[in-house]
């Protein structure tokens, strides 16, 4: 079976955002795909110091709680980012653990990176806000963390936006659309 390591990039455990992983973990059990859900905001993850130590030693040399998440990260199918927009965009919960993925690359003598990502993978982002107009305020943060995603190798990568979520995800066209997405990119 396949996995998706889906990250809550939220601080609330059972919000928006985890509402959504868990819709689409129950979508993609039935195509082939197991689930695991980190919440960010449970864990204690230092930010990046930018001591480059992770160059030196070949692994981050900070000893929290991302040090398990590499091997998760590596070893997943498909990736999975879910967050709240918070002042226009991620929290600083997602941007603080992607800021620690720059542990998995190196720079060649070329300019090129060289990315220790493990094996190619399908991504998803769902960016989720209370904004009923968000559709088309978003696009940004939305598309960075795509791009976020490309750079670890990730292609056939499903992404929107889930305006109006004050009032919950269920029922919500946006997030039917984003499925339809989930659904068409992990058939690639």
């Amino acid at each position: 079976m396949k996995k998706m390591l889906m990250i809550n990039g939220s601080p609330r455990e059972n919000g928006s955002s985890a509402e959504i992983l868990n819709i689409i973990a129950d979508k993609i059990s039935g195509m082939g795909y197991g689930s695991e859900i980190i919440n960010l905001g449970k864990l204690k993850i230092s930010h990046c110091r930018g001591c480059m130590g992770c160059k030196k030693a070949g692994k981050c040399v900070i000893d929290d709680d991302m040090t398990p998440l590499y091997g998760k990260l590596q070893d997943a199918d498909a990736l999975a980012f879910a967050v709240p927009i918070y002042f226009s965009t991620e929290t600083g919960l997602l941007k603080n653990f992607i800021d620690r993925l720059y542990a998995l690359m190196n720079r060649r003598g070329d300019g090129t990176w060289d990315v220790k990502f493990g094996k190619p993978k399908k991504g998803v982002v769902a960016v989720n806000c209370g904004a009923p107009d968000g559709n088309m305020l978003y696009h940004g943060t939305m598309t960075h963390l795509t791009v976020v995603l490309g750079t670890f190798g990730a292609s056939d990568i499903a992404a929107g936006i889930i305006p109006g979520t004050h009032s919950g995800v269920k029922g919500s066209p946006f997030l039917g659309s984003l499925l339809d997405d989930v659904e068409f990119q992990l058939s690639l």
